[in-house]
């Protein structure tokens, strides 16, 4: 993707500066995006902002088919297909506090993307990362250690991801603030198909924000912990039950009614830990994302946006979300 490849680029030459100005307190934005990658979102979501919102998600993801197995033998995982994802949260006041649940249904299939993704690195004359060796609209989410199937899913279907329960503490005002808060992760997902880790898991972080005239800064940091059930076949692929996630942003809001003068454009980098000791580079190493998100003084309840891979080929290929909120501003 040669325009997002660049973008990303000069963003990335920049980012001492962004984590210079989220050392400092931040301008908070939305609940940050998530890494939909299959081996991650089955984990807690994000720590929300606490205000009730729909978004609907579509994402496409591949493993290269040579990067499948491991030299010893011991580990294989095989990752193709598309998401599309109802993500909602409902969120009501608790004092000086907000609680949020959220709720996820993905319908996971081969999907049609396939060809258009490959014309797309033919075009720019890009390499097809492995694409040509696999069939097109495929659906195979795999993933075994010696000889053990740890989660296998095959069959095109919709099923109800793994259920958050937050409880976020805002201070600060809109324009220079902060928030903590904690999270559990209920198992209404099913561990042998990815759509949860089959256990009760929870979450603790915080978000720091502030605001420069147009230019608003943000920065979340998390800690997950995994309480997976004793004998849970995911134990035999994770090296950790404990990991940190991060988000830092740096956005900018037009203030005029006009098509130029009322955008905005929010361009963040996520990192995810990764639990995973597999053997296989793309489960074991951090996971590293761009999240590039558009909004309009026209449509204040809106956001459009996409998110792509940012170097460490541990999240999907590309993912594409559009948001729609509810709740105050």
């Amino acid at each position: 993707m040669t325009l997002i490849n660049l973008s990303f680029r000069v963003f990335k030459s920049s980012f001492p500066l962004i984590l210079g100005f989220a050392t400092c307190g931040l301008r908070a934005q939305e609940t940050p995006r998530p890494n939909r990658v299959a081996w991650f979102e089955g984990f807690p979501e994000p720590q929300p902002q606490g205000v009730t919102e729909l978004a609907l998600e579509a994402t496409s993801q591949m493993l290269r088919p040579d990067l499948e197995r491991t030299s010893d033998g011991r580990s294989f995982a095989r990752l193709d297909g598309e998401e599309w994802q109802l993500t909602g949260d409902w969120a009501m006041k608790a004092g000086s506090s907000r609680i949020n649940v959220r709720a996820r249904l993905a319908s996971r299939s081969g999907g049609i993307a396939d060809q258009a993704m490959w014309n797309w690195h033919q075009m720019f004359n890009l390499p097809q990362g492995g694409r040509e060796d696999a069939p097109k609209n495929r659906l195979a989410y795999h993933l075994e250690r010696d000889g053990r199937v740890v989660g296998d899913l095959s069959k095109p279907g919709v099923t109800l991801m793994d259920l958050d329960v937050a409880w976020v503490r805002p201070f600060g005002t809109a324009d220079a603030g902060g928030r903590i808060g904690a999270s559990i992760q209920l198992p209404t997902g099913k561990q042998s198909d990815f759509s949860g880790d089959g256990g009760t898991d929870g979450l603790i972080g915080g978000a720091l924000w502030r605001r420069f005239g147009r230019w608003k800064v943000f920065a979340q940091a998390e800690r997950v912990m995994l309480g997976l059930p004793e004998h849970s076949p995911l134990r035999a692929v994770l090296g950790q039950t404990s990991f940190n996630r991060a988000w830092t942003s740096l956005a900018w809001q037009g203030e005029g009614p006009g098509l130029i003068s009322g955008l905005g454009l929010e361009i963040s980098l996520g990192y995810a830990g990764s639990p995973y000791r597999t053997g296989l580079n793309r489960l074991d190493r951090a996971g590293w994302q761009q999240h590039w998100t558009f909004r309009h003084t026209r449509l204040p309840r809106w956001r459009f946006g996409f998110s792509e891979e940012a170097g460490s080929f541990t999240a999907p290929d590309i993912s594409a979300f559009t948001a729609y909120r509810f709740g105050d501003r």
